[in-house]
């Protein structure tokens, strides 16, 4: 047994989910209670969580949290370490110290890398197909966010869907802005939405307590526009993250950020790509998905992973900054790309069998080829074993 638990979430945190239930945090993977707060702080899901703190092995649903600490990434553990006046005999939530907030799953995106329970066109593409299985969504309803005390919250995350296109999402972030000044707020967006009245329901949290805006944009042109399907074309979404950029950068109460999510997709054709996404001048924090596995860096052969190690590498031998960009923003730059190297090199490859599937799955509902977007994935899907029996650990 541990001498104290190995993260501080169960005490203090919040991840509600409009379409699952209620966790104590978002990076946790493997399922959430099914019903509202005041069920949630009674329940034995809440207690044997807090007991598994304690064990001796790693917990396995916070592997997010696990290997983003071996490469160096961010930790949300890391983040609950800094409470020390926690009471570990306290029954439910000791107080709420961060809010993971996801309304529903309202989005105008269909993400390869996403799941139903965070898209609504997934989840009617998952209903036309039968190829999913959705029984999982719920639907809850959510208005008890209302009753919650935030007096000792410190940050609010606002997830999606997408929060720029939902109502409910906008309600909810001016009911913390004129109940609560003092709660920072983070906002996970696809920028698929530059509108004025967006863009001012933001600027609220600019002169309160602040603002942190996380872009996710994992690519540019037709890897963007392939692992992140939607409507709205790249251009757009190029010119809105331009406009992200004018109105917020530099803001002294405000944060900006592009969330790279590295895939099994991007990391093959990084050299398609990275140039432009770098010339966006926006401070880049790349993560690796691990869910569906078929997304997963894991899937890409060592042969590729070797390729796109060598082409970052070369890169930043190569690499002319911009004469605007800052020496902070140039160091951001390089500290982006050894993160995407350490993932490349660390994760073990695991096999395309996963891969195969899902990619069957999107293209044959969407009429889509990844060979299309570019032949090497041809070698994934033909010319590698479906399973393996290499040893090497990368």
């Amino acid at each position: 047994m541990r001498d104290k638990p190995y993260c501080n979430a169960p005490w203090l945190g919040l991840y509600y989910e409009g379409t699952v239930g209620i966790r104590p945090c978002c990076e946790w993977k493997p399922d959430s209670f099914p019903g509202n707060y005041k069920q949630y702080t009674e329940s034995e899901y809440l207690k044997d969580f807090k007991r598994n703190m304690y064990n001796d092995e790693p917990v396995p649903g916070c592997i997010e949290c696990t290997h983003n600490e071996k490469i160096g990434g961010h930790s949300r553990r890391k983040y609950y370490e800094k409470f020390t006046d926690v009471d570990y005999e306290a029954s439910g939530i000791q107080y709420i110290a961060r809010m993971d907030f996801r309304a529903g799953n309202k989005c105008n995106m269909m993400c390869r890398m996403c799941g139903p329970s965070s898209s609504s066109l997934l989840e009617e593409e998952a209903i036309e197909s039968g190829a999913q299985e959705i029984g999982f969504i719920k639907h809850l309803d959510t208005s008890d966010i209302y009753d919650l005390d935030l007096s000792n919250c410190e940050e609010v995350s606002i997830l999606g869907g997408e929060p720029s296109i939902d109502l409910k999402v906008r309600k909810f972030m001016n009911h913390i802005a004129d109940n609560y000044p003092t709660i920072k707020v983070q906002v996970t967006t696809n920028a698929t939405n530059g509108s004025d009245k967006w863009f001012k329901t933001l600027m609220k949290f600019c002169v309160g307590a602040g603002l942190n805006i996380i872009l996710s944009v994992d690519a540019a042109g037709p890897t963007q526009e392939f692992q992140r399907k939607s409507k709205i074309s790249w251009e757009t979404i190029k010119k809105n993250l331009e406009k992200y950029r004018e109105v917020f950068e530099g803001h002294p109460n405000c944060q900006i950020s592009i969330q790279l999510t590295c895939t099994a997709i991007n990391l093959v054709t990084i050299d398609k790509w990275w140039d432009e996404v770098v010339d966006l001048d926006i401070s880049l924090m790349p993560n690796q998905v691990w869910y569906p596995e078929g997304m997963a860096v894991s899937c890409i052969p060592i042969s590729l992973k070797h390729k796109s190690v060598e082409f970052l590498n070369n890169w930043r031998k190569k690499y002319k900054p911009k004469s605007t960009l800052t020496g902070a923003r140039v160091d951001d730059v390089y500290r982006a790309v050894d993160t995407i190297i350490n993932i490349l090199e660390t994760t073990k490859y695991t096999g395309t069998k996963n891969f195969i599937e899902i990619q069957n799955r999107y293209d044959g509902d969407r009429n889509e080829n990844v060979i299309d977007l570019d032949k090497r994935f041809e070698l994934m899907i033909y010319g590698f074993p479906v399973f393996t029996n290499l040893t090497d650990s990368r």
